[in-house]
């Protein structure tokens, strides 16, 4: 698992620095093996995933933004005629009876403002980077949770084929039963009916595994929906060993959306230093040339606005209220965050409990009665309903065992969600 996320990690990193709004890369994308491993899985999902594809341009914009801020004003250019005798009976010719100016400046911003604004844009950028990786997680825990619900949908249909194999056995066996008189034809009638509540299962799990199959290739982008593939994965039982503070403090430091958060509250802050910088008017200096009727001359200068009036204290007022509130959102969400991460440990404890209790005595249970009554309906000293409830109660058992276990490796990957790293 470990492994796993250190790829991950690596793959996610790579695909967004060099590939951030590459329409190219969705094509070169790996396809759907015929072998699927969630590893592979997982990266193709970061390869082909239209959310993610979607969410990654939102880097593109916040880096063309940064590239907006850096720039500086445009330079000013200006050209007056004055003093022209326009309504004269003579006024003469035009160019020797006016002054002409020409003039360039450029503006100059003061107080920091291009620094302070770049600054903005380049948090933004580190927010849009984490919202990004947040939206990654939680696409992670339903690839997985799609990944096992496949593996579960494959667990029933093995079941369901070796009850109706088993099933089907029996038959065989009435079948010779009563070709040598030892049943009736009602009684073989009747084993033969019930064969079809067992073939109903196996008709169902084969439903299952298709939607379950089509679900998860629709949330990798594949093409295809239908394409054949086989996930290598099981259900299997791992407990855990760490505690339930143990998991909050590492998801306080580790879950991207609080650290999203974060970043937009120092967002904020440098917001507000921006603000305060546009409080300070610009200066413009500017050299020209002036034509006063036949002298020529130069004209320079230098022009600003007097912050008399406005100050942009409004704008300030809302960037500092900003600060404030991004600062209980971050509070907000490091309350949920812990919450949730306890309420998932405890859900894995709970799903825990439950499957060793079905391990350890259920399974075997149930699992006994059904051979003994296989034995028993075979020498003819069990009925055919003490029979089948001994098969029926045994095959429920096993599919609240494999329910039960998916449950769990479920409940895995939201405690591994809601701490933000896998373990």
């Amino acid at each position: 698992m470990k492994l796993m996320s250190v790829q991950s990690k690596l793959i996610v990193t790579a695909v967004v620095l060099l590939f951030p709004h590459s329409p190219a890369h969705a094509q070169a994308a790996p396809q759907i093996p015929t072998q699927l491993t969630l590893e592979l899985g997982t990266e193709i999902l970061l390869a082909r995933n239209p959310t993610i594809l979607r969410e990654r341009q939102n880097i593109a914009m916040a880096r063309a933004g940064v590239a907006q801020a850096r720039l500086r004003p445009n330079p000013e250019f200006e050209v007056t005629s004055e003093s022209y005798p326009l309504f004269e009976s003579n006024p003469g010719p035009f160019f020797q009876n006016n002054e002409l100016i020409v003039r360039a400046g450029q503006p100059i911003e003061i107080a920091g403002k291009r620094r302070k604004r770049t600054l903005v844009a380049e948090q933004e950028v580190e927010v849009i980077q984490s919202l990004l990786q947040d939206t990654i997680r939680q696409l992670k825990l339903e690839l997985k949770t799609r990944y096992y619900r496949v593996v579960l949908a494959k667990a029933e249909l093995e079941l369901a084929r070796q009850v109706l194999a088993q099933f089907d056995e029996i038959i065989r066996i009435n079948q010779l039963r009563y070709k040598q008189g030892e049943i009736s034809g009602l009684d073989l009638a009747r084993v033969e009916t019930e064969r079809r509540r067992f073939f109903d299962d196996l008709v169902a799990a084969e439903l299952g595994l298709q939607n379950a199959k089509t679900a998860l290739l629709e949330l990798l982008g594949a093409s295809d929906l239908s394409a054949p593939f086989e996930v290598t994965e099981a259900l299997t039982f791992r407990p855990l060993s760490v505690t339930a503070e143990q998991f909050q403090e590492q998801a306080l430091r580790a879950r991207d959306d609080l650290q999203a958060r974060r970043q937009q509250m120092e967002r904020e802050r440098r917001q507000v230093a921006f603000e305060k910088s546009l409080g300070v008017p610009n200066i413009t200096p500017f050299l020209g040339y002036k034509r006063n009727l036949m002298d020529n001359t130069v004209t320079f200068g230098v022009r600003w606005n007097l912050p008399v009036f406005n100050r942009n204290q409004g704008e300030v007022a809302r960037a500092t209220a900003r600060v404030d509130q991004a600062g209980h959102e971050v509070r907000r969400v490091e309350l949920a965050v812990r919450s949730e991460v306890l309420q998932t440990y405890q859900s894995v404890q709970a799903e825990e409990r439950r499957v060793r209790a079905l391990e350890s005595t259920y399974v075997a249970s149930a699992r006994k009665a059904r051979d003994i009554a296989q034995a028993s309906y075979r020498l003819g000293a069990l009925d055919l309903i003490g029979f089948l409830d001994a098969e029926r109660a045994y095959r429920e058992t096993l599919r609240g065992y494999n329910q039960a276990l998916f449950a769990y490796q479920v409940s895995i990957y939201q405690l591994e969600a809601a701490v933000g790293k896998d373990f």
